[in-house]
């Protein structure tokens, strides 16, 4: 897909059910991560009757220009990233327009999928927003800063320091296990497997960490929101140990957020004893139950 925002070429993955197609989800993957990471849960979801449709966000997996692009956004303003999230909604939407529609959105893509809620909430008939970025009053900082070091090396920068400053307290948790990515999950395979992939774990560049930054900034920002789709059912899941969530307070502030703005059907849901990648502990598939669950209380009931 060619993003219309500037043209760069969107690596897209698709998995259909073999029989009937009861629902739709869009996937939206995390930072310095690829779609194929999803594959178990896309085949759960056709398994259970449902197609879902994953993308490579610009600056990762298959969608770049070159590999010195990893980490790289072809963008000033976090915008196009969203962009684009939209764009295959409205082209997927075109080949199922009867299909109930839920947006799943991980980490950096919980981002994403809110920002994309923010305008477009009326596109969708669920949100999943799964191991989110609690808010961090250190964002708008920490955007100056980049700005500032981009002037003076470059937007391909990739800075150690603002790597550091961003997940050192993510990694301190941890520090014991052996990879400075044992947070993201207490299993330790899938931490051997991320730490082993070259499209896994890279630093952002500089342009990378402005546009996560600004994304950060938005989805917390009140003003903006159109709030037209007031009883769109949302729910918010993470592990209990995943430290992108800062506490349990911070988590049920997020929710609440938006609760604040306006949106009336609201859940949340803590996974016990799980760190950030929910989807890829060893005690996924009751995580994998419960979304589908929810898909059906919530969306497929409400549909038919």
């Amino acid at each position: 897909m060619a993003s219309a925002c500037d043209g760069l070429e969107l690596s897209v993955m698709l998995m259909k059910p073999k029989g009937r197609i009861e629902a739709i989800v869009q996937l939206a993957h995390g930072m310095a991560e690829h779609k194929e990471r999803y594959l178990k849960f896309m085949d759960f979801l056709a398994k259970h009757g449902i197609m879902s449709v994953i993308m490579d966000h610009r600056g990762h997996g298959a969608s770049i220009r070159s590999k010195k692009d990893l980490g790289y956004f072809y963008d000033e303003s976090g915008r196009y990233i969203v962009e684009d999230t939209h764009q295959l909604t409205l082209l997927i939407k075109q080949a199922y327009p009867k299909l109930p529609y839920v947006l799943f959105g991980h980490s950096m893509g919980s981002l994403v999928v809110r920002a994309y809620s923010k305008r477009y909430d009326e596109d969708i008939d669920g949100l999943i927003v799964c191991g989110s970025p609690s808010k961090n009053p250190l964002a708008p900082l920490a955007l100056r800063f980049v700005k500032l070091l981009e002037k003076i090396k470059s937007d391909h920068c990739r800075s150690k320091l603002i790597q550091h400053l961003a997940f050192s307290g993510y990694e301190r948790r941890f520090v014991n296990e052996g990879s400075r990515n044992a947070w993201l999950s207490a299993n330790q395979e899938n931490v051997k497997r991320y730490d082993a992939c070259e499209l896994c774990g890279f630093i952002f560049t500089l342009n990378g960490f402005k546009n996560l930054f600004s994304l950060m900034i938005e989805v917390y920002d009140r003003v903006g929101w159109k709030c037209l789709n007031k009883k769109l059912p949302i729910v918010f899941i993470a592990g209990s140990d995943d430290p992108c969530i800062i506490n349990e307070g911070k988590f049920c502030q997020a929710y609440t957020f938006l609760q604040d703005i306006g949106y009336m059907n609201m859940e949340h849901k803590l996974f016990d004893k799980l760190r950030h990648e929910i989807l890829l502990e060893k005690d996924a598939d009751m995580v994998y139950e419960y979304i589908y669950d929810w898909i059906v209380e919530k969306v497929l009931k409400k549909h038919n």
